[in-house]
């Protein structure tokens, strides 16, 4: 910046207490009907799965909503995070003893925690 620009700004200051700099435009806020829709379509969804679980893109698919604004309401507002564990795995009479115990373990576990 020259110095007589940088005069003007600070003369322009004192007399009116603003710099006469315009805000940026940001980013656009999430409606929180959106993210209603996004969290009763996932339970749905999920509840309606085999596996219990339900992925980023078919959410975006029922609600004609884009993929990167369903997976931002996901991680960032509701806390839903890919890598969380789901019950896929059922036990078979083939399984070795650990597994089993593990399985029990984690079972007894996730009920203590609900409650």
């Amino acid at each position: 910046m020259l110095p007589c620009a940088l005069r003007k700004m600070i003369q322009k200051f004192e007399t009116t207490v603003q710099l006469g700099i315009l805000p940026g435009r940001g980013r656009k806020q999430i409606p929180s009907s959106s993210v209603e829709d996004v969290a009763t379509v996932v339970i749905e969804t999920s509840s309606q799965s085999p596996h219990g679980s339900v992925s980023v893109p078919v959410v975006s698919r029922v609600l004609d909503m884009s993929y990167s604004t369903v997976g931002k309401i996901l991680r960032r507002i509701l806390n839903f995070y890919s890598y969380k564990i789901k019950p896929v795995h059922l036990l078979q009479d083939g399984d070795s003893e650990v597994l089993t115990n593990f399985a029990l373990e984690f079972l007894a576990r996730m009920v203590v925690d609900v409650t």
